[in-house]
């Protein structure tokens, strides 16, 4: 049995509480394929023989290439680091060029920043504030060890999402979660999201997910619960369940609270002899 791997990053809008449910709905000997990469919540929870995990932030991407690589390097450079303010400053400024020196920039700041949130402005300058609870550590080492563990052999790299889709095939299975967005302009998370995902990729994200997914792939799409979302993919491809976590993180306290979401799911899933997937599929009332 594999041994449980939490993520080494937080990241908004992640999906710990629901990586559990997502590993057990698809295959993990089919070629793992997720390129909205975040904290890699699912991948550690399903720890694939093969997988191809890819993200549009070159820092993100480097953070795992060293974890990977060379995690004690990594353990070695962030024990030296103290939290504070002034630390805290000095790292944001720097532009690190090497994969190690980007990773634990990255790293240091997103146990650090408030809400752990990494965000740059148009300038590529990073621009959250100092916020870690008492008590943050920056570097858990055992964490860290364990996750180069599930990483072994793993691809890993930088690309835009329908690049990265390009060599997925009717044999992988993938997992989606882009940023959520949809066409109405009264989507708090729109706000924040619109010029990184906007609704036309959205729509070029659902057109290559439904051939993948008529093509035999295993899908698994987590989205906004909207009805403009839902029609992207509902068609024949798809069965969808709404699914609920306590809180939302948001800035402004207008857009916190209960956050209900689409899992969308591929039939190349719900059909399939998996016993486990099956009965998962009849606690979520999926037939």
């Amino acid at each position: 049995m594999n041994e449980t791997v939490q993520p080494f990053l937080k990241w908004p809008g992640g999906k710990r509480w629901l990586a559990g449910t997502i590993a057990r709905l698809v295959d993990p000997t089919r070629t793992y394929v997720e390129p909205f990469l975040g904290a890699g919540a699912v991948f550690f929870a399903l720890q694939p023989s093969k997988a191809i995990l890819s993200d549009v932030n070159g820092d993100l991407i480097s953070a795992f290439i060293a974890v990977r690589d060379n995690a004690d390097a990594v353990i070695r450079r962030l024990s030296r680091l103290k939290i504070n303010k002034q630390t805290f400053r000095e790292i944001r400024t720097t532009k690190p060029k090497t994969v190690l020196d980007r990773a634990v920039r990255l790293i240091y700041l997103n146990r650090t920043a408030f809400n752990g949130i990494f965000r740059v402005n148009r300038d590529g300058e990073f621009n959250v504030p100092f916020g870690c609870k008492k008590g943050t550590k920056v570097c858990d080492s055992a964490r860290l060890r364990s996750c180069s563990r599930a990483l072994n052999g793993i691809t890993a790299r930088s690309s835009d999402f329908l690049v990265a889709l390009e060599s997925a095939s009717s044999l992988d299975a993938l997992y989606i979660d882009p940023p959520y967005t949809v066409k109405h302009a009264d989507n708090g998370f729109r706000r924040y999201n619109e010029r990184i995902f906007s609704w036309k990729d959205q729509v070029e994200l659902a057109l290559k997910i439904n051939r993948l997914a008529a093509s035999g792939a295993q899908v698994v799409v987590s989205n906004s619960s909207h009805k403009e979302v839902a029609a992207l993919y509902l068609r024949t491809n798809f069965k969808a369940v709404e699914v609920q976590r306590s809180s939302c993180m948001a800035a402004d306290a207008a857009y916190r609270g209960k956050c209900k979401e689409l899992l969308l799911i591929s039939r190349s899933i719900t059909e399939s002899p998996n016993t486990g997937a099956k009965a998962l599929l009849a606690e979520m009332a999926i037939d």
